[in-house]
């Protein structure tokens, strides 16, 4: 899915997508953001998810809420570019109980996530046809670090296409681009933006000009992770906030992710890739005589002495 994949949009702006102007942050190199995916939902908005199992990937609620029909995600390439990258196929989706969808189009949407179950793994351990590099997962759920263990970590970052810039629902950017942040402790922000005391308060760099408006390379479905862990996911619509709020707390949702991934192993289809593989070699094996043997030599036993007795 890139540009010539959804309606020609991009031919009708007169954005230089190769340079667009003002963008903030840096390339992603290949050896980083391989968990990202995107893909262009049914109500023509641009979204961006996070593969956190082979067959699982975290995204808002509100880009998947309504579709009634299965559809592609994209993986494996950082180019937002025609005939790039991997494709799977959405069988599922699991949506969070607490999401509201009557408030859609506000502001702060609480429980605002979703998991997608694919119709095939992806490969953590080989190079796909068509992908740049080989696919990883990000780390999630229980095992996290607290928040507050992140105020000194100087490794957070999120990466994006720049789609939320003035409001549009395709990309600005080829590439794949990078924005490092700091989480900061939640006083540093007005409780008006911490809305349920759900969402992060970071520091980034201002984000916005009068000239182009929004350059944040964030995009709804962008996911801050920290050493290795997933820890927020932007799930606000409007462009530019104090603090960067709008990127949810996922530590709080550690029961949804951990029981969402067990139950996408037993879907209602029972579709073969959520099948156990019990195939291993066991490291060792125990050998003993069935009873059925004993019973069988103690009957003739028995027999033998009975014969010699009428003899």
């Amino acid at each position: 899915m890139g540009a010539g994949q959804i309606g020609g949009f991009a031919t009708l702006m007169e954005i230089d997508f190769d340079n667009a102007a003002g963008f903030l942050g840096r390339k992603a190199e290949k050896s980083e953001a391989q968990y990202i995916v995107y893909y262009l939902s049914h109500a023509m908005m641009f979204c961006v998810g996070i593969i956190i199992e082979a067959n699982v990937v975290l995204t808002p609620a509100s880009c998947v809420f309504g579709e009634k029909y299965k559809f592609e995600i994209f993986a494996g390439t950082h180019l937002f570019l025609e005939n790039t990258g991997i494709s799977r196929i959405v069988n599922n989706i699991c949506m969070h109980k607490g999401y509201n969808h009557t408030m859609r189009w506000k502001d702060c949407n609480s429980d605002n996530l979703a998991l997608m179950i694919l119709d095939r793994q992806f490969s953590f351990y080989k190079q796909e046809e068509g992908a740049d590099y080989i696919i990883n997962r990000v780390r999630y759920g229980v095992s996290s670090p607290s928040i507050s263990s992140l105020y000194k970590d100087r490794s957070c970052k999120f990466y994006g296409w720049g789609s939320r810039r003035n409001g549009y629902l395709i990309p600005l950017l080829i590439h794949l681009f990078r924005m490092d942040v700091t989480v900061l402790p939640p006083e540093y922000c007005g409780r008006y933006w911490n809305y349920q005391n759900k969402y992060l308060c970071i520091r980034q760099p201002h984000c916005k000009s009068e000239t182009y408006g929004a350059l944040c390379p964030d995009d709804v479905g962008s996911a801050i992770v920290c050493s290795g862990f997933a820890i927020g996911m932007m799930t606000s619509r409007l462009v530019d906030r104090p603090c960067g709020v709008g990127f949810s707390d996922l530590t709080k949702y550690s029961k949804f992710l951990t029981c969402g991934v067990d139950d996408s192993r037993d879907v209602i289809d029972h579709e073969a890739v959520m099948e156990f593989d019990y195939t291993t070699k066991p490291l060792f094996t125990l050998h003993t005589v069935p009873k059925t043997k004993d019973v069988a030599v103690k009957t003739k036993k028995k027999t033998t002495k009975s014969v010699s007795k009428r003899s």
